[in-house]
């Protein structure tokens, strides 16, 4: 089975961000990107990724996103 990943929370340590800085650059709320960033989310608002993309900088959805097998 396969299921969706998002590697926001590796992209922000990279990037030297907090979730309140990406709160203040993409007006995302910052519990949002919370509940985004962990493994248990069930659904993805496209318009929030669009938001949080542009303000990374992110022009690639797979940098953001991924599909990972699951058992």
């Amino acid at each position: 089975m396969l299921k969706i990943r998002i590697k926001l929370k590796e992209i922000l340590k990279e990037k030297g961000i907090t979730q309140k800085q990406l709160e203040e650059l993409s007006g995302v709320a910052q519990a949002r990107i919370s509940k985004l960033s962990s493994d248990d989310r069930q659904e993805v608002n496209l318009l929030m990724l669009e938001k949080i993309a542009h303000a990374l900088e992110i022009k690639d959805i797979s940098v953001l996103m991924q599909f990972e097998e699951t058992e």
